[in-house]
């Protein structure tokens, strides 16, 4: 009677299907509001994900200018990518290009508006970077391009403070190793030229 009753008991369809059935149907329900979920929440995180991006390129975008102004010339040329450049003008050739050139530049820099060190025996500089106006545009996952104004500042050994030009930044951005870098500067100098010609008129 016991054999009977396990025999027929697994040729109910009931028995059969039910709790099978029932668990198929549980583990459906789980994957459709799995699925369901990831599609609201994949918009929300590469919302996230492009938000990060465009803030650490603007965190690049001010870092340049306060490590110019203060760093070492190897933390200079570690804003840039290993074949990073610069141009004088949008689509011009490059003047700088290649880490070591870039090392050179800022030792070129450090030179002309380097300041003797201070009391701690850091490095300080006449020159200042004010950069604004920042406009980021993500061109792919790990490249992106934008720009920004600068203004900037020296303090002249002998006239004293003055401003040295008001420009513009032409960038291209890669990621690279998880970091945002600077592939390319284009340095528009609209206003250079306007400045030299008024301080000239004014001097008259």
């Amino acid at each position: 009677a016991g054999r009977r009753d396990v025999h027929c008991g697994s040729r109910n369809p009931e028995n059969m299907g039910g709790p099978v059935q029932g668990t198929t149907k549980a583990r459906s329900s789980g994957l459709v509001q799995f699925f369901a979920l990831a599609c609201l929440l994949f918009p929300l995180l590469s919302a996230a994900s492009e938000a990060e991006d465009r803030f650490l390129i603007m965190e690049l975008m001010d870092r340049y200018g306060v490590v110019h102004d203060f760093g070492t010339p190897e933390q200079y040329a570690d804003l840039f990518t290993e074949d990073g450049e610069i141009a004088t003008g949008k689509g011009r050739p490059a003047i700088v290009k290649g880490r070591q050139a870039l090392i050179q530049q800022a030792q070129r820099d450090h030179e002309r508006f380097g300041a003797p060190p201070g009391p701690d025996g850091e490095f300080s500089s006449i020159m200042r970077h004010v950069i604004s106006n920042r406009v980021v545009s993500l061109t792919g996952p790990a490249s992106a391009e934008g720009s920004s104004y600068v203004i900037t500042l020296i303090n002249d050994r002998e006239a004293g403070p003055q401003m040295l030009s008001i420009s513009r930044y032409l960038d291209k951005y890669v990621k690279a190793g998880g970091q945002w870098k600077i592939s390319r500067r284009e340095i528009a100098k609209a206003i250079y030229t306007v400045l030299r010609l008024f301080s000239r008129r004014s001097a008259r």
